[in-house]
């Protein structure tokens, strides 16, 4: 395939799509092309949006990509139009792929709807942070897919999933994208297999594109590098394992949520299973090789010690008012699971930091993760806390003057710690923003490699 030639048609996208959008650009190719573009409604959401799929091609082997698993992750959703709009305009290109193409530009919609905000910018981290919605693992589409191992039994999986899980079965899918996107930092990729040639091509589409990869700490300590920015894939049965050796036990929210969608689809059928991860910011160190003057170990220690320090504050005020919360506010869970997390992850970064691993002088990537990256998610649960309080202030039935007056005090509190966290960032990192059209353009090209890799 000629992959320059097929970049040149991304368009230079200046925000992101709403669900309605979405729906509306879906619609408006399958009647543009309607010889190469159906579409059909694979189930609903939970608040009864209905899902659709816009499926083209004609090969023996089906792809199956679906976008917003995450539902603060919307630059999937813009690959996969393009990717449809593109094969639409271009059949040639489709035919060449070799394919079957099944593509969901958006899993979940109720969620993603939360987020829009800050979808049309501006695109600064503090608009991001104050905008930011994520649900709690327990209601996450990527991350409630049927498990029974030890430690981890779940069978609760979201009308979503659901309807993802009929579609795998169905579909038996050679390869399946889960398209995700971080918000702070390179590059990086998750694979269900180890291919060399495979982990190469993708790192040059991120280089293609002059989008640093991320050569800082893996987003989890139990998965293994196939290549600099290439992981082996999450798995639930991989982090249980990795928290009982490591941390003496699971955080007491693991339990309520599920496998990911290439758990599932492992029980399905042989199936290349990849999730690429991109940043809407960055900063150059992120991927500096170089030898710094901290050990890992110390790296390791100097981010949890900030991290510990962050979680007091919000622990503090957190216990003040969490019983004001109704079952409605979407926006308190995600930030419960958060802490209750906190004690695991501190066990496993200790034993990581004192183990052989810790004692290895740290790469400038990894100390600048741990430093400054790792601030990120910080400033996410306080942007997250002051919209759970912002929710009842607006719903003030059932609550006395006392209620209000204390959760319009925490809320300001809350806002002050998200604007203190941004600037700090800001002022010690680098928080460049990267236009949509690479980020696309890397996540489409990492589709297409990965499909000609099976051919």
């Amino acid at each position: 395939m000629d992959m320059s030639q097929i970049l040149a048609l991304v368009p230079d996208y200046q925000v992101f799509y709403t669900v309605d959008e979405l729906n509306q650009e879906s619609l408006a190719l399958e009647q543009a092309y309607p010889e190469t573009i159906s579409s059909f409604v694979i189930g609903a959401s939970r608040q009864g949006y209905p899902i659709r799929c816009l499926k083209m091609g004609t090969g023996k082997k089906n792809a199956l990509c679906f976008a917003c698993p995450h539902p603060n992750e919307p630059i999937g959703a813009m690959t996969l139009i393009t990717l449809a709009g593109i094969f639409g305009s271009h059949p040639e290109i489709l035919a060449e792929s070799g394919f079957t193409w099944y593509l969901i530009p958006c899993i979940d919609p109720d969620s993603t709807r939360l987020n829009e905000s800050w979808f049309k910018g501006p695109f600064t981290l503090l608009n991001y942070v104050k905008g930011f919605y994520r649900p709690p693992g327990s209601k996450q589409v990527e991350w409630t897919f049927p498990v029974y191992i030890p430690g981890c039994h779940f069978n609760d999986p979201l009308p979503e999933t659901q309807a993802l899980m009929r579609l795998m079965d169905e579909l038996k899918p050679a390869f399946m994208f889960s398209l995700h996107n971080s918000t702070y930092g390179g590059a990086y990729w998750y694979l269900t297999k180890e291919d060399p040639a495979l982990c190469a091509a993708l790192e040059n589409a991120a280089r293609r594109q002059d989008v640093p990869l991320h050569l800082g700490e893996p987003e989890a300590l139990y998965i293994k590098k196939y290549s600099p920015a290439v992981f082996s894939m999450l798995s639930i049965t991989a982090l249980v394992n990795y928290m009982l050796k490591a941390a003496k036990g699971i955080p007491p929210t693991l339990p309520n949520s599920g496998g990911c969608s290439a758990d599932y689809i492992a029980t399905v059928c042989d199936c290349l299973t990849m999730l690429a991860e991109l940043p809407y910011f960055y900063d150059p160190r992120i991927c500096d090789e170089s030898e710094s003057e901290m050990t890992r170990g110390e790296a390791l220690l100097a981010g949890l010690k900030a991290e510990q320090s962050n979680y007091a504050i919000l622990g503090e005020y957190w216990q003040q008012i969490h019983h004001l919360f109704q079952p409605e506010n979407p926006f308190f869970e995600f930030v419960d699971t958060c802490i209750a997390g906190v004690e695991a992850s501190v066990r496993s970064k200790r034993a990581m930091a004192a183990g052989e691993e810790g004692k290895r002088m740290a790469k400038v990537s990894e100390v600048f993760d741990n430093l400054y990256g790792r601030r990120i998610p910080e400033a996410l649960n306080y942007g997250l806390a002051s919209r759970a309080c912002k929710y009842e202030l607006a719903h003030p039935e059932g609550k006395s003057i006392n209620d209000l007056d204390l959760l319009s005090l925490v809320a300001n509190i809350f806002d002050k710690e998200v604007e203190q966290t941004c600037a700090w960032v800001e002022k010690h990192a680098g928080t460049a923003v990267i236009p949509i059209k690479k980020l696309v353009s890397i996540q489409l090209e990492s589709a297409l490699l990965a499909t000609q890799s099976l051919l």
